[in-house]
């Protein structure tokens, strides 16, 4: 069984909000508090810790010759684990500035509560302020990230769609049997005429990893087995075919996305010329619905807003998550939702 622990947050004024609990489990007090949070300052921060150099490049940004040539070309490994550290404690700051008073207290029980039962403890964020969704909120951390850890399942939506209630969305989808394996599709799609990405290396990585997992007893007793597909370069009936005739429960994505109208773009690959085909949000929300998917995870550019997005939503552009949570799907970011690079 899982424990939920559902947190909304809502703008009440410049930069204050309310935060507070909308279902925590039995004996878990429900909780709210009225903060003061500088966002501005924070997307600011965000930007320039997970912001990519070369992406400035390619939008025409002018840069210092001397600071791009010690960005590009010297001490690379010096400057990841600078961001990372930097990241980590941005992650922290989030924490402190979310779980505040009795929002805290009713958290820390929650967990107790999860941890003495040995059951999962779900927690969901709900951000009605346009800004705060742009935020990364996977990096949350206390002593690590949240996000990282298996006591913890960590998702985050805006609150202009409804948080999925399990029972209700997926009574239409056919029921998972105890014992029957978990089917995971990874799709890898490099196009000829897109920037060449290390897909094949993701791959093995993941199918160790999953690997790994379930030797160790990690699946808890749910799934017999873990069974892995890797489908290289498909183009849109290639991909339709697969999801109809295989039964899988969960897609991995790796390859380029976009914003774009239609909920933004997922880039396919032609069978005939080897260039890119794509496959608009809305069109892929409906694919993955019909044919019973229920976790989708996106390692691509742009597969949600970031910190260093403009203002997308104002110009009609859309990104998949978004057309994937308003078909009520589960789709995010952090532990196995939506990951974009």
């Amino acid at each position: 069984m899982t424990q939920e622990f559902h947190i909304s947050v809502t703008p009440i004024g410049d930069d204050e909000y309310l935060v507070r609990t909308e279902r925590v489990a039995p004996g878990v007090p429900l909780a709210e508090e009225q903060v003061n949070w500088p966002v501005d300052e924070w997307l600011a921060r965000a930007g320039s810790l997970m912001n990519d150099p070369l992406l400035g490049l390619l939008r025409g940004e002018s840069v210092h010759p001397l600071a791009d040539a010690s960005h590009l070309m010297g001490n690379s490994l010096e400057t990841q684990d600078q961001r990372a550290v930097n990241l980590v404690k941005f992650g922290q700051q989030l924490y402190k500035h979310l779980f505040q008073g009795t929002i805290r207290d009713s958290w820390v029980m929650a967990q107790g509560i999860a941890q003495h039962r040995q059951e999962d403890l779900r927690l969901r964020l709900g951000l009605k302020d346009p800004r705060l969704p742009r935020l990364p909120w996977e990096v949350l951390a206390n002593d690590r990230p949240i996000a990282t850890g298996t006591d913890v399942l960590f998702s985050r939506y805006h609150s202009s769609f409804a948080a999925m209630s399990s029972p209700f969305q997926f009574q239409q989808l056919p029921q998972i049997e105890p014992g029957q394996p978990l089917k995971i599709l990874m799709v890898l799609a490099a196009p000829t005429d897109q920037e060449a990405l290390a897909l094949r290396q993701e791959a093995l990585h993941l199918q160790e990893e999953l690997q790994g997992n379930f030797r160790n007893g990690s699946r808890n007793g749910r799934f017999s087995d873990i069974q892995l597909t890797i489908l290289e370069h498909p183009g849109r009936e290639q991909l339709t075919q697969a999801l109809e005739h295989n039964h899988y429960q969960v897609l991995h994505y790796a390859g380029h996305s976009s914003l774009g109208t239609e909920g933004g773009k997922l880039y396919l690959v032609s069978n005939k010329t080897g260039l890119t085909e794509t496959l608009n949000g809305e069109d892929l929300a409906g694919l993955l619905v019909n044919n019973g998917i229920r976790m989708a995870v996106f390692n691509s550019c742009q597969g949600v807003y970031t910190a260093t997005t403009e203002s997308a939503a104002d110009a009609g552009e859309g990104n998949l998550a978004e057309a994937l949570v308003k078909r009520g799907h589960s789709s995010g970011s952090g532990n196995g939702r939506t990951h974009s690079r």
